[in-house]
């Protein structure tokens, strides 16, 4: 029997459908220690994916490639500032199918046929990976995790003395990676200053007891003495426009005043 005999035919390959994109896009989980501050902070972000993603990237409030899950001390930040991380799954896979051999090269029929030999890379001239098919009554099989990019499939069948056949002919498919994004917002709001406090105090000496009008309204009597400039006055008790009650014991006093209460000019202080 001539060499040739042992040699398979070629085989016609075929491809069923398309080259499956990444099954669907991947689950991000990100979180920071802190989601809101009334202080600047060093945020803590953590992340993780599932499964686990061919490549990530960061964007927003922070920047570069990052690993598919990790965790990461920021900078301290004193406004309010949001975090991207967009990750990309970027395997899929080729169902290749192929019509089965019969017959030797020279003619003869086929009785040995032991297995197939599929032949895959990124280059139409340098397949480099192979996948064996194991079932000599097989049609198809897939061939998994396929990073992006363009491929390159053909086929060899192979009989029981491990002759293998010429490649089938040449397929060819591209791969797209599937994306998902994740944002988060840190929040930073200023708490309001305190209330602005304001002080009445003694603006002028002079100081007057007072008296209540035949229309009970309180009036300026006597001058009955002067206060010390600067003494806090009361503002819930007012004659006037300007005068306030001063505490007696802030005042000397020369002409006995006519009321329990002595008031003087104040103003803001």
């Amino acid at each position: 029997m001539h060499k040739a005999s042992y040699v398979l035919l070629a085989l016609p390959l075929l491809l069923l459908g398309s080259i499956a994109q990444a099954q669907t896009a991947g689950t991000i989980t990100f979180t920071s220690n802190r989601i809101s501050s009334t202080a600047s902070f060093a945020p803590v972000l953590t992340w993780s994916t599932s499964p686990v993603a061919t490549s990530c990237t960061a964007g927003g409030g922070w920047s570069g490639t990052k690993f598919a899950s990790g965790s990461e001390t920021l900078a301290s930040i004193s406004a309010s500032t949001s975090y991207t991380l967009t990750c990309t799954w970027g395997n899929g896979s080729a169902t290749v199918a192929w019509t089965v051999p019969t017959a030797n090269s020279d003619g003869s029929t086929l009785t040995n046929l032991a297995s197939y030999k599929i032949l895959f890379g990124n280059s139409s001239t340098s397949l480099t990976k192979t996948q064996t098919v194991s079932d000599p009554k097989a049609t198809s099989a897939t061939v998994p995790a396929l990073a992006a990019g363009t491929w390159y499939f053909a086929v060899r069948s192979v009989n029981s003395n491990g002759v293998e056949s010429v490649n089938s002919n040449l397929a060819q498919k591209t791969v797209s990676g599937a994306s998902a994004a994740k944002s988060l917002s840190i929040s930073i709001t200023t708490p309001p200053p305190p209330p602005t406090t304001t002080t009445l105090k003694a603006v002028a000496r002079p100081t007057y007891d007072v008296l209540l009008n035949s229309s009970g309204t309180l009036v300026l009597g006597r001058q009955v003495g002067n206060v010390l400039l600067g003494t806090a006055c009361n503002s819930s008790y007012k004659v006037g426009t300007s005068y306030y009650e001063v505490p007696s014991n802030a005042v000397t006093i020369w002409n006995k005043p006519r009321s329990t209460h002595l008031v003087a000019k104040c103003a803001v202080s």
